[in-house]
């Protein structure tokens, strides 16, 4: 199931689940740019917690970000994009949700942090 992150019969809790007509919500949401329609962003949903690849782009249709959760918790390898498709972001994540490393680069692609943590 794909559901509008607009629609009114979505709701997040204060634990952060997601319900859709009162469920827990499994499938995926949608974001769009409102004065084109485009979809802007896309999230993966099981029972109500983050599970799956969430993924974005800018209004012109190149990536803006991506990742990926398991029961709500980020996991992997996580990637976010300059609007000229420049690499701006790395951040790795451990088994818990934990950072293990970071890495960012300016719009000219020079690198300007690089740091490792124990995770």
């Amino acid at each position: 199931m794909r559901i509008d992150v607009d629609d009114p019969e979505l709701d997040m809790g204060l634990d952060q689940s997601l319900t859709y007509q009162g469920q827990l919500f499994t499938g995926e949401t949608i974001e769009k740019n409102p004065r084109t329609g485009q979809v802007v962003a896309l999230t993966t949903y099981v029972e109500g917690l983050e599970d799956g690849p969430l993924l974005e782009w800018y209004s012109d249709g190149t990536a803006r970000a991506e990742g990926q959760c398991r029961r709500g918790i980020p996991i992997g390898l996580w990637r976010d994009w300059h609007p000229n498709g420049q690499l701006a972001l790395e951040k790795e994540y451990g088994a818990r949700g934990m950072v293990k490393s970071i890495k960012k680069w300016a719009e000219s692609g020079e690198l300007i942090d690089d740091r490792t943590f124990d995770a």
